[in-house]
């Protein structure tokens, strides 16, 4: 017999109502609930001993709780709610503990927690200093190489968690992902190599570009050359989808046909930014341009450049658009930014932030764990046909939790035929009953000549029971 989740999994969209309830935990559950937590309690079992274990009253209460308790309370509540804000009610029963780790060179990787569904997650993972060394001197931490090891295709993206003590030994990370099969029960591993420690520094610049140009006139309005980093426009080719196309002339608009040439001016950026030089500064069709040059960009690079006006600091204006060359060993960034001519640039100071490599701690570490959470996916079978951008498909079912959605549906083999090219972005939208759209964090598709399937995560969790339809295309599901 199947698992009770999986017997209620399935509702047929024309017999029923979506009705999701909140459900006891099985014995099973409440078992290994006290288990994890007499492991975070500091108690263990140890088997073959006849001594007994006298637990202090907090300790049993602490025993009895649900996940949804614990996960309400200490460093489960900080992280969670620092990403689910409020919402975090409704993915108290996705959650579990984790707390797999391995040590190497000093630095310890915890897979601490994870909450997820049947094709998506949220794992929580933490780099420990160990020997009382501390990450305070980082404000950010690079990980060069980092893969997530799981059954099938899938994507994923991972971001540094602010700290609540900056001081302390350990930084924490959130990975986001989802995967073309059921994650739910599985094993994944998690591989990391080369940490890199860095720290932001941000100052305002002896540099001035307004100062200069007026005492070096000739720099206003220079030679310029060809760019050829610009694509030409046949770059485009016949498979790509219309994203791709719209994309790509979208770069071509705002790249410019000519920059200023290398000039090697040298001009030091400031007092402490001994590595990085302004090398040319002018305007070039119609815009203020800067080429900076880094003589050192594996210890030293920019993390942010712009100007701020001079009547308010709050004021920010950034680059429209940047890109990056490298000649005799040197790297060059070129910042183009709305600043028309002098008369424009006079309101303006330039404002320069780098990113300091600090320390590299090389080694690879790999934790391997159990997808263990509750899966409260429900799976709605709809089997009605919905045109897209063109295209005849069947949408077969749709799988929706607090955290995501899932569509899976059947090509149309005379339209894939003709179009192979699937245009499945920004296809769905998700109303609330209240009107409100739901907001979606990141999605992706994947499709073959017979199939196409779309993921989507939300910015936030929903309450699904106040879900009123789902948009795909031309078709309206209704789930009220």
């Amino acid at each position: 017999m199947g698992k009770i989740d999986e017997l209620l999994d399935d509702y047929d969209i024309k017999n029923e109502k979506l009705n999701i309830n909140e459900i006891e935990m099985s014995k099973e559950e409440v078992n290994r609930i006290k288990e994890t937590t007499m492991l975070k309690t500091g108690f263990s079992y140890k088997y073959g001993t006849k001594k007994k274990y006298i637990i202090p009253l907090a300790a049993v209460m602490t025993i009895i709780l649900s996940f949804a308790v614990v996960f309400a309370q200490g460093g489960l509540s900080n992280i969670y709610n620092k990403i689910f804000g409020e919402n975090i009610k409704y993915v108290n029963d996705m959650g579990t503990i984790i707390d797999e780790s391995y040590s190497s060179n000093g630095i310890t990787l915890n897979v601490a927690s994870m909450v997820g569904d049947e094709n998506s997650f949220y794992i929580v993972f933490e780099l420990i200093k160990e020997n009382g060394e501390s990450f305070g001197k980082s404000d950010y931490i690079y990980i060069e190489h980092l893969r997530l090891e799981m059954k099938g295709s899938g994507g994923y993206s991972w971001n540094e968690i602010k700290d609540d003590n900056p001081n302390d030994s350990k930084a924490t990370f959130i990975l986001v992902g989802n995967t073309e099969k059921k994650t739910a029960g599985d094993k994944l591993t998690l591989l990391l190599s080369e940490i890199t420690e860095y720290s932001i520094n941000k100052q305002k610049t002896s540099f001035e570009p307004y100062d200069f140009l007026m005492a070096n006139q000739e720099y206003v309005k220079q030679y310029l050359i060809k760019n050829d980093k610009k694509s030409p426009v046949n770059d485009v080719e016949d498979n790509m989808s219309e994203d791709e196309r719209k994309k790509i002339n979208e770069m071509n608009d705002i790249t410019p046909d000519e920059i200023l040439p290398i000039n090697n001016l040298s001009i030091l950026l400031g007092d402490n930014l001994n590595n990085l030089y302004v090398d040319n500064v002018g305007f070039a069709e119609g815009k203020l341009c800067i080429r900076f040059a880094l003589k050192d960009s594996e210890k030293r690079d920019i993390s942010e450049i712009y100007f701020t006006d001079k009547s308010n600091s709050d004021d920010r204006l950034y680059s429209n658009f940047m890109f990056s060359q490298e000649a005799n060993g040197i790297k060059y960034e070129y910042y183009i930014f709305d600043i028309q001519n002098m008369e424009e640039l006079k309101n303006y100071n330039l404002t320069c932030s780098t990113t300091d490599k600090i320390n590299v701690t090389k080694g690879d570490w790999k934790v391997s764990f159990k997808a263990d959470y509750k899966n409260i996916t429900h799976t709605i079978k709809v089997n009605k046909d919905v045109q897209i951008e063109g295209k005849r498909y069947t949408i077969k079912n749709i799988k929706i939790s607090p955290i995501s959605l899932n569509v899976q549906m059947r090509n149309n083999l005379v339209d894939n035929i003709e179009n192979p090219v699937h245009k499945l972005h920004d296809i769905l939208t998700v109303t609330m009953k209240d009107g409100t759209e739901v907001e979606i964090g990141s999605s992706g598709t994947s499709t073959n000549p017979l199939t196409a399937t779309l993921n989507l995560i939300f910015t936030k969790p929903v309450d699904v029971t106040q879900i009123d339809k789902i948009t795909v295309g031309d078709l309206e599901i209704e789930l009220n």
